[in-house]
């Protein structure tokens, strides 16, 4: 039969914090009157050995620490068949003490401790404490005590521990709901949430209110929900390029023929433009006649051509680029960050950067292209004005991160690494040549390094990982 995780959570801590609170109880209760007594004992014990010494030596009894307890406690100096001294109430005479010192040696329940005797009984809800310490043959310390038994404070404490124990047990009824919700809540969600990734299933991410552990699972199911995603179309893609059987010449030639006549679309409508405006600003034909103002509107067109080429030529030379021994210590990234505050800072985004130092596996040109594409995304796209840049060791890796507020739709994702696609954002932004991160993704693939670009709570995240030296 399947259970709960909530009733089942209830019930353990319910269990737990029952069974210590019972024990804690029971312990008290059956340890309070003998802790006492033994305390007493102990007590009269100590003050018995620490006056031996000085007994020894003829001191008076009264003299010696023995006169603290006698208010409560009798003692008396018996030597020779002959009471020498006696200090606190008289509760032997002097006819009795030879029968109580035989009584006590004769007793199966007296104690031997070195020379020191004892004997307890409750007699009327009373303790006789009786101990004897010899010195020599016929020469004693008697000592005699009589202590109140606690059976009135035992039955108080009964009722106490009664009425304390009904409250605690509310208290831990609540308290056990309460911690059983707040393990068994974000299990369930997560739970869910696993369910749908196992059927494949990776339409929507988790969002969990939530500053502990919780947090980095739900982080971690994220991405991993991304990974699942991109490696699931990764395999039919696979599969079906299986099919068709095209070898590495032919693709690289249909990659070139595709970036020509994508260049070509891109670059006509600016031409176009460009040419309509000159002769308008030739022939003088009406707003063309302010030749300055279109003069200005022309260098935008220029630019924007520029930009493309620009764009264009890394992706067609980038294997040129390729050194796969060359060595880069990431300090670079550093420098090459503090060079973009100046972009950041037109667009009123500040660039938080961590970056842990070490040598990785790249060339410092393609380094730079790579953080330089990422970078200017997240300014351009930011739903705030912070971007974030870090770059860490971890398994014998190292990641760069860069994190902007924002979220992409899950559909368009991919298609980002593709060649001149572009998401208008709410700004109905279109600035870029749309190769930015076409270009990251040629660069991860030449070194065969993992890429990749997902939403996770409200940010838009984009990971490269790199081998380290």
């Amino acid at each position: 039969m399947r259970v709960s995780i909530l009733v089942k959570t209830f019930f353990i801590l319910l269990f737990s914090f029952t069974l210590v609170f019972l024990l804690n109880t029971y312990i008290s209760y059956q340890r309070f009157s003998p802790l006492y007594i033994e305390e007493n004992i102990n007590n009269v014990k100590s003050s018995i050995l620490s006056s031996v010494s000085l007994i020894e030596n003829n001191v008076d009894l009264s003299d010696t620490p023995l006169e603290s307890l006698s208010s409560e406690t009798s003692f008396i100096r018996y030597t020779d068949n002959q009471v020498v001294e006696t200090i606190g109430p008289n509760y032997l005479a002097i006819s009795e003490i030879l029968d109580f010192v035989i009584g006590i040696y004769d007793s199966e329940d007296s104690i031997t401790d070195g020379k020191l005797i004892y004997h307890v009984e409750l007699v009327d809800d009373i303790y006789h404490i009786s101990y004897i310490y010899q010195f020599d043959i016929g020469d004693y310390l008697i000592i005699s005590t009589r202590v109140q038994s606690l059976q009135n404070v035992d039955s108080v404490l009964n009722q106490i521990n009664m009425t304390q124990s009904i409250f605690i047990v509310i208290a831990i009824t609540i308290l056990s709901v309460v911690i059983s919700i707040n393990i068994s809540h974000p299990i369930k969600r997560i739970n869910a949430y696993a369910k749908d990734i196992s059927n494949l299933n990776f339409k929507h991410q988790l969002t969990l209110k939530r500053r502990d552990e919780f947090k980095d699972l739900v982080s971690s199911l994220n991405e991993m929900n991304f990974n699942l995603q991109k490696t699931y179309k990764e395999l039919n893609e696979a599969n079906r390029q299986l099919v068709s059987d095209i070898d590495f010449e032919k693709e690289q030639e249909t990659k070139k023929k595709q970036l020509i006549m994508t260049i070509n679309h891109e670059i006509k409508t600016p031409l176009a433009v460009m040419k309509g405006m000159i002769e308008g600003m030739i022939d003088g034909v009406g707003r063309y006649k302010d030749k300055d103002k279109y003069l200005n509107e022309l260098l935008k067109q220029i630019q924007t051509i520029e930009n493309i080429t620009h764009d264009l030529t890394y992706t067609l030379k980038l294997e040129d680029k390729l050194k796969l021994e060359e060595m880069t210590h990431t300090s670079v990234i550093s420098k090459h960050l503090s060079s973009m505050d100046l972009f950041a800072s037109q667009r009123m985004v500040k660039i938080e950067k961590q970056i842990e130092e070490t040598e990785i596996k790249m060339s410092e040109e393609l380094l730079i292209i790579l953080v330089s594409n990422l970078v200017k995304n997240a300014i351009i796209y930011s739903d705030d004005k912070r971007v974030s840049v870090t770059g860490e060791i971890s398994n014998q890796s190292y990641i760069i991160t860069v994190k902007n507020k924002g979220e992409i739709p899950e559909a368009e994702i991919e298609k980002l690494f593709d060649s001149y696609y572009r998401v208008k954002d709410k700004k109905q932004q279109t600035t870029g040549t749309g190769l930015g991160l076409f270009i990251v993704k040629q660069i991860s693939e030449l070194y065969h390094y993992s890429y990749k670009l997902f939403n996770d709570n409200g940010y838009v995240v984009a990971k490269i990982t790199i081998d380290l030296k």
